[in-house]
């Protein structure tokens, strides 16, 4: 076999498998909250810049979540787009490894195959990220188009003269502010070796017009990502709370290293692998009587700055408010490009290479199998699923199984309606159900909350009761931070937009909990003004000793604080909150052992506030 008919082969195999998973995908998590889009919109610019501009000033304000509603219409998008960004990845991450293109020939293509094991072994969760629409928007996507930016930059600057190519200025401009806008974690990363591309570039007497370009684009893209509107009320305003530097002293030493370790244990397999192959290497050139190949001075430089870059990604997760695996694709497919570089010239030895072939095609096909084999099986339940809400009389409860996969895992998300709050956003906004049951409902799916929530509207001139009456929403969400976002998305489409009368007050207020209050205080969620929203916010925390708490922000606690109280298995009890380690904020202790939600509510002396809910 020729080494075109070898390529086109080694390509149509991978593009197959990344078509058939795009068939495949089901509609998990976020991709419901974009089908609720397609309830009111069609797909057209308008309302891509319509969603994208609100995004950008009140939720998440990436690229990727535009790219994300995108491919959540029409099913072709999808299914043509996505598995070409997929395999354009691993295009551009072959160019920063070897500053060329592929190639052709049948060792490209042996290459490219190392290359693309190498991503799937040293990413945690290959499966999520390359095949759950919204991690692969907002970060394959994302990191794709970061590489394609640095690629041009690492293509002209092995030549002694780049190319002056006046037509790439606006494209690079183009892509450095979409590469600017996709992630808050790279874009760091990306504007420090920027700037080191350019001032090398400049003090060599190779820089042209379309670099600058492409800087300026970065350069413009990142800062307004960074100070984008919707940072400050996305994850309910966390990172108002959590910033940067108080972080990095919240988590100190042993936190940071701990983030870099969970980055080495994470890629182990992968590094456990290169330096097998290393030593097979060293053994067969030893076992034939011959001398070892030096690796190339330009080739370790190269290796060590992209390690470099690598190792400044995963540090900027040490003044990030989350940290997960989906933040570990940018630096793990870096480091995939560094282990192939290197690689690339072990395979001089005919055995070293043959056993290393042998060893990657076993991998990757048993990855494409397991791909296949979990999301067919998950996407007839997502099918099941679906259908059966479907056919869910309006208003009335929808009965669903649970999947088989209902653990994440590396191949799949997991039983998404393990989420309450999900389950009844996707009855009511998605669908006209009043709320989805799993049945037989499993001890890993959080339990329907006993209460319910309602809300109180305020207008300035007032509108007429029965006017009133009709602005109630079908649902009022039982999570304030969906509270907010509710409201936000009623104040700027409708129906709270009203000419001629302004919102000034709006209360949501606990109905039907199990809340013995001898004063008879209404049980407040959110208060919204104009010029303020005021919630108690709090999220699950366990320390080291397994205790169960309700972390809560000190910010959020009421000043007036008279009385803590939960209200769950034992029952209501009164308690007192404890100053919590580290990262400062209270402690609220939750009853051991509990399988019900547990609602922690504080009061004062006119008000009492839901503080948050521990969740089995």
């Amino acid at each position: 076999m020729t080494n075109r008919r070898w390529f086109a082969l080694g390509l149509a195999v991978l593009w197959a498998l990344l078509f058939v998973q795009a068939l495949q995908v089901p509609v998990l998590l976020d991709d419901w909250y974009q089908l609720t889009w397609y309830r009111h919109h069609d797909l057209s610019l308008s309302s891509v810049w319509d969603y994208y501009s609100y995004n950008y000033f009140h939720f998440n304000p990436r690229v990727g979540d535009a790219f994300l509603m995108i491919l959540n219409g029409p099913r072709i998008i999808h299914v043509i787009v996505t598995p070409i960004v997929e395999l354009a990845l691993l295009w551009f991450a072959f160019a920063i490894a070897f500053a060329r293109w592929p190639k052709a020939t049948k060792r490209d293509m042996q290459l490219l195959l190392v290359l693309q094991v190498f991503i799937w072994i040293i990413v945690p969760i290959p499966g999520v990220i390359y095949f759950y629409r919204p991690f692969t928007t907002n970060y394959l996507y994302a990191f794709a188009t970061t590489l394609a930016l640095f690629v041009p930059y690492r293509l002209a600057l092995t030549t002694a003269i780049p190319p002056r190519r006046l037509w790439l200025i606006p494209i690079m401009f183009v892509v450095g502010w979409l590469a600017g806008m996709s992630n808050e974690h790279t874009g760091m990363t990306a504007c420090a070796a920027m700037a080191g591309f350019v001032i090398w570039a400049w003090r060599t007497q190779r820089l042209r017009a379309w670099m600058i370009s492409g800087a300026v684009g970065l350069f413009i893209g990142y800062p307004m990502l960074l100070k984008a509107p919707g940072q400050a009320e996305r994850y309910a305003g966390v990172a108002n709370r959590m910033t940067p530097l108080k972080l990095l002293k919240d988590r100190g030493f042993d936190g940071c290293w701990g983030i870099v370790m969970d980055f080495v244990g994470e890629a182990q397999i992968g590094t456990m692998m290169f330096v097998g192959g290393v030593l097979l290497y060293v053994y067969a050139r030893r076992r034939a009587k011959q001398s070892l190949t030096p690796l190339p001075q330009q080739t370790l430089t190269w290796a060590l700055l992209i390690t470099l870059a690598a190792g400044m990604i995963v540090c900027t997760m040490f003044g990030s408010p989350t940290f997960g695996e989906r933040l570990l694709l940018a630096s793990s497919v870096l480091l995939a490009a560094v282990y192939t570089s290197v690689w690339a010239h072990l395979f001089e030895d005919r055995l070293t290479r043959r056993v290393l072939l042998t060893a990657c095609g076993v991998i990757f096909a048993y990855h494409a199998v397991r791909y296949v084999q979990v999301y067919h099986a998950v996407l007839q339940e997502n099918d099941a699923r679906i259908a059966a809400i479907k056919a869910t009389p309006k208003g009335q409860v929808a009965i669903v199984k649970p999947y088989k996969y209902r653990q994440r895992t590396r191949w799949h998300w997991g039983d998404d309606f393990r989420y309450a709050s999900l389950r009844q956003y996707v009855a009511n906004e998605v669908y006209d159900a009043s709320d989805i049951r799993i049945v037989p409902m499993p001890g890993w799916a959080q339990p329907i909350p006993e209460d319910h929530y309602v809300a109180h509207r305020t207008f300035d001139p007032p509108l007429s009761p029965e006017e009133d009456a009709k602005l109630d929403p079908n649902y009022i969400p039982t999570y304030w931070e969906w509270d907010v976002v509710q409201l936000r998305r009623a104040l700027h489409w409708g129906p709270l937009n009203i000419p001629g009368h302004a919102l000034v007050h709006y209360v949501v207020e606990s109905v039907g909990l199990t809340f013995d209050d001898p004063k008879h205080r209404p049980l407040r969620v959110m208060e919204w003004t104009p010029k303020k929203t005021t919630t108690v916010d709090s999220y699950p925390y366990n320390d080291e000793g397994g205790r169960q708490f309700l972390r809560t922000f000190v910010d959020t606690v009421p000043v007036d604080t008279t009385e803590v109280y939960t209200v769950g298995c034992m029952g209501q009890r009164k308690v007192a909150m404890l100053p919590a380690p580290q990262a400062g904020g209270l402690l609220i202790p939750i009853e051991p052992g509990c399988r019900r939600i547990t609602t922690a509510v504080i009061c004062e002396p006119d008000v009492c506030w839901v503080s948050g809910r521990y969740m089995p």
